[in-house]
């Protein structure tokens, strides 16, 4: 197993106090590599043994067993979510990895861009490439959307086909969209907000290329500051770049995934189409290794060192 995550985990004697989703990517980054299977009582001794639970059953005792059916069920809950695409498969009280990671490369890499919240050494040098990280993660993010039907384009500093200053910017999402109403009095006066948060835009288009269709302007935040984030793009201050003929959806999309609860606190905040890791993984649920070659190549090479990086558990 890896080792216990750098949050997440906490000592519980009247309540729950581990995170159910830091746990449950502990469980799935731990099949990445040793483990073939992990089980509910293998999971249940660690927590005895690193303190999180006693095993006394006392009054004021929560008994693991009960936390660890509330993990299996989020495990269940996340294999359906995606099907195929899912590295593991459950069995009873088991969870069973599929094949080696490498076959399963889209859920493998939302998982390890999660992990870097986890373990500080996914952080540091040389494993910090953030440019190479948001790429990786705006061209994963294109071909979801793709997946299910829109058409996008990478408009973000990453981007190493779109533009990087706000002119260009502009320019890229309104050649996108077919839209010719772009104000550049505003644009000069936000000329030095590189993309203003719109990192892909996104429209679901009809055989007319005529206005008047579903657009969407979204970030794409796979570094650990996404919470900044969420209330990015500016939907006004792009209304005020661009002429819309169609009022656009704000978008964000993110390597995590969250409990309901908190699903709703970062949506609401979001306001707008909230893409967290099942949501991107969906369009790869009958076939998860259907990848561009490239794209797969580029991601097995920046997942296998930061694979190999992961700390054990002693």
């Amino acid at each position: 197993m890896l080792a216990i995550p750098e949050f997440g985990f906490q000592s519980s004697v009247q309540r729950h106090n581990c995170e159910l989703v830091v746990v449950c990517d502990w469980i799935e980054a731990s099949l990445l590599s040793e483990e073939t299977e992990v089980s509910q009582a293998q999971v249940a001794d660690i927590f005895h043994e690193q303190g999180f639970y006693q095993k006394s059953s006392g009054n004021l005792a929560l008994p693991c067993a009960e936390f660890m059916e509330m993990v299996w069920t989020e495990m269940e809950r996340r294999e359906s979510l995606v099907g195929k695409a899912a590295p593991f498969q459950m069995t009873g009280k088991r969870i069973v990895r599929r094949g080696k990671w490498e076959e399963f490369s889209p859920a493998t890499f939302l998982l390890v861009l999660a992990c870097a919240d986890y373990f500080s050494g996914l952080r540091a040098r040389p494993l910090n490439n953030y440019i190479e990280q948001g790429e990786l993660f705006e061209d994963f993010c294109v071909l979801s959307l793709a997946g299910n039907g829109w058409q996008t384009t990478r408009t973000g500093w990453a981007s190493h086909q779109g533009a990087q200053k706000l002119p260009k910017t502009v320019a890229a999402v309104a050649a996108a969209l077919d839209e010719r109403a772009i104000n550049a009095a505003v644009v000069e006066l936000y000329k030095h907000e590189n993309e203003a948060g719109c990192d892909l835009v996104s429209h679901w288009a009809y055989p007319d290329r005529w206005t008047g269709r579903p657009v969407v302007l979204l970030q794409c935040a796979s570094g650990d500051n996404f919470k900044t984030k969420l209330g990015t793009p500016s939907i006004d201050v792009w209304r005020k770049l661009i002429g819309f003929s169609t009022i656009p959806l704000r978008g964000f999309c993110t390597p995590r995934t969250f409990e309901n609860r908190s699903f709703l606190q970062h949506g609401g905040k979001v306001s707008g189409l909230f893409l967290d890791r099942f949501r991107l993984l969906q369009p790869f649920a009958e076939a998860p290794d259907t990848l561009p070659a490239d794209l797969k190549r580029r991601l097995l090479s920046w997942l296998r060192p930061r694979i190999k990086a992961m700390p054990r558990l002693n």
